[in-house]
């Protein structure tokens, strides 16, 4: 009910305001003659149905170099997206740069392989200390390959080290006579076991030495290795007579005299 009644006062409120419309169009056509209708009713007939739906729902285009431009370069944005601007986008949606190449460590060329095998042979045969192996492999690759100038700087390198381990190499060894010293001044600073250590690689060397025979026996007996020390002296008679007389009044060899073994062996009267 409420509704019907809302539509009935529209209609009177509607119905009075067009009336009002009306009557104020032909307050206005009043003063116009019956001429100036006909002509204005003539121009609206003369202008076709087509042309003027045309009119109406036709855009206007852009005119002027500046809109082919635009045309042009949102077709081009439309084919890059369609080619290779799709494969740049990351799961995100956000357009991602491509990626970068790697940088090279050296500046490639055919002979490129060939050098680096020679290199990694010398290096090989560094850490093998084989060095004179390796000088030959790195000299060869300097005289075959000139052009590889970053590989060569490294095998130069190289080079410097098999110097320096050959140089180190050829440095004279320790003398066995300064071997010697250094194990009698050791004994005589009361360090037994460091003269024993130079005694016995001088044996190694030189096992028929007398001398070295009987300085280790008397290393062990100050450190009271009774049968060390008569084993080593006995030795050192058998190569030199002379040790029987040097033992017997040897002050090293006083913790002995109470072994029978060793006064038989110096030949001491018995205590």
């Amino acid at each position: 009910m409420a509704r019907a009644l809302v539509s009935k006062k529209t209609d009177r409120s509607g119905s009075g305001r067009l009336a009002k419309a009306q009557g104020k169009v032909g307050a206005k056509t009043k003063g116009r003659s019956k001429l100036h209708v006909r002509k204005h009713a003539q121009q609206v007939k003369a202008v076709p149905a087509k042309s003027r739906e045309k009119s109406v729902v036709a855009k206007p285009k852009r005119r002027g170099s500046a809109g082919k431009a635009v045309k042009q370069t949102s077709q081009k944005e439309r084919m890059s997206m369609a080619s290779g601007t799709r494969k740049r986008i990351s799961t995100s949606g956000t357009l991602t740069a491509p990626p970068e190449k790697p940088v090279r460590a050296l500046s490639e060329t055919k002979t490129t392989p060939a050098a680096l095998s020679l290199l990694e042979k010398g290096i090989k045969l560094i850490y093998q200390r084989e060095f004179k192996k390796a000088r030959h492999e790195l000299e060869s690759l300097i005289e075959s390959y000139p052009g590889e100038a970053e590989i060569l700087a490294r095998a130069r390198s190289y080079i410097q080290i098999c110097d320096r381990e050959e140089a180190a190499q050829k440095k004279p060894a320790v003398s066995t006579d300064q071997l010697y010293t250094r194990g009698v001044w050791e004994h005589n600073q009361g360090n037994y076991d460091g003269a024993i250590s130079y005694f016995e690689q001088l044996l190694a060397k030189h096992p028929n030495t007398d001398y070295i025979y009987y300085s280790l026996a008397a290393s062990k007996a100050r450190k009271n290795e009774f049968a060390e020390a008569i084993q080593n002296l006995r030795k050192a008679i058998e190569l030199n007579e002379d040790n029987r007389v040097y033992a017997k009044n040897d002050p090293d060899f006083a913790s002995l005299h109470v072994e029978g073994e060793f006064v038989d062996l110096v030949g001491l009267k018995p205590v």
